[in-house]
């Protein structure tokens, strides 16, 4: 199982807009996610970073195909992990 979990020192905080806003403490990287994005790190959060329960979730919500999502889904966690904002399990 793939998890994806909030890298050391990256708060996490919710704008009115629908964006999600992280900023790393020790590299001052601050980056903000358009509202997809942001709806993928909840279902991410709320599943303790399991990809495929997220992905489940999320295509079920959107009606749309869990594989596409799953990849969607990866293809974020590997941006935020390459910004070093969330890790990899």
């Amino acid at each position: 199982m793939m998890a994806i979990t909030t890298a050391p020192g990256v708060t996490q905080r919710m704008l009115a807009n629908g964006h999600l806003e992280l900023t790393c403490r020790t590299t001052n990287r601050h980056i903000e996610c358009e509202p997809v994005a942001a709806a993928m790190w909840i279902a991410l959060k709320q599943h303790n970073g399991d990809v495929d329960q997220a992905a489940t979730t999320l295509s079920a919500l959107w009606e749309t195909n869990e594989e596409d999502t799953r990849y969607d889904l990866i293809a974020l966690a590997g941006s935020l992990c390459s910004l070093g904002m969330a890790t990899e399990s």
